[in-house]
C-alpha cells in the first residue's frame, strides 16, 4: 500500500517510515539529490527502483519527501506510479525487452502463456509491491498546489 505522512519538519515522518520498513522486512529506496538533478535524473532513479522491484524481487519502500521535489514534474511522475503502477515511457524498447526477458522464467513457472504482454504485466504487478511514502510539510511550497491537482494527494 501507499501512505501519505503529513507533519511539520522534525516530527518523525522519515523515522516512522524507516521503522515500518524495517518491521516489514523491506528495503528503503530514496533518491539522492545532487547539483543539476532534474526530471531525467529522477527517471533514471525510478528505473533503478523498478528494476529492484521487478527483476530483483525485493520488497521496497520508496521514501519520497517534499525535499526531493526539485521540479513539480516529479509529483506528476509519482502520481502515475500511484494511480497506474507505471511511469509512461520510462524504459525505451530495448530496456523493456531486457526486463521482460528477466521475468520470463517466472511467467513460465506461473503457467501463464508467454507473450511480451504477459511478461510485461507480470513485471508491472511486481512493481506495485513497492510502498510509496510521500512526507510533505503542511506549509511546504508544493502542498497547496498538490492538493488541488493530484488525486492521490487530497
Amino acid at each position: 500500500g501507499h501512505a501519505l505522512l503529513v507533519g511539520v519538519g522534525g516530527s518523525g515522518k522519515q523515522s516512522l517510515t524507516r521503522l515500518a520498513a524495517f518491521a516489514a522486512g523491506c528495503d528503503i529506496f530514496e533518491i539522492q539529490l545532487c547539483r543539476g538533478y532534474n526530471e531525467e535524473s529522477f527517471k533514471e532513479d525510478l528505473k533503478i527502483l523498478y528494476n529492484k522491484l521487478g527483476i530483483d524481487n525485493k520488497p521496497t519502500v520508496f521514501l519520497f519527501t517534499e525535499g526531493h521535489v526539485v521540479e513539480e514534474g516529479f509529483l506528476e511522475l509519482v502520481n502515475n506510479m500511484l494511480t497506474t503502477g507505471q511511469v509512461p515511457a520510462l524504459f525505451p524498447d530495448d530496456e523493456k525487452e531486457a526486463v521482460i526477458n528477466a521475468v520470463r522464467e517466472e511467467v513460465q513457472k506461473a503457467g501463464i502463456n508467454q507473450t511480451r504482454r504477459t511478461a510485461g504485466t507480470t513485471s508491472s504487478r511486481k512493481q506495485l509491491v513497492t510502498s510509496t511514502l510521500y512526507c510533505p510539510c503542511p506549509s511546504g511550497r508544493f502542498t497547496e498546489n498538490s492538493v488541488q491537482e493530484l488525486p492521490w494527494y487530497g
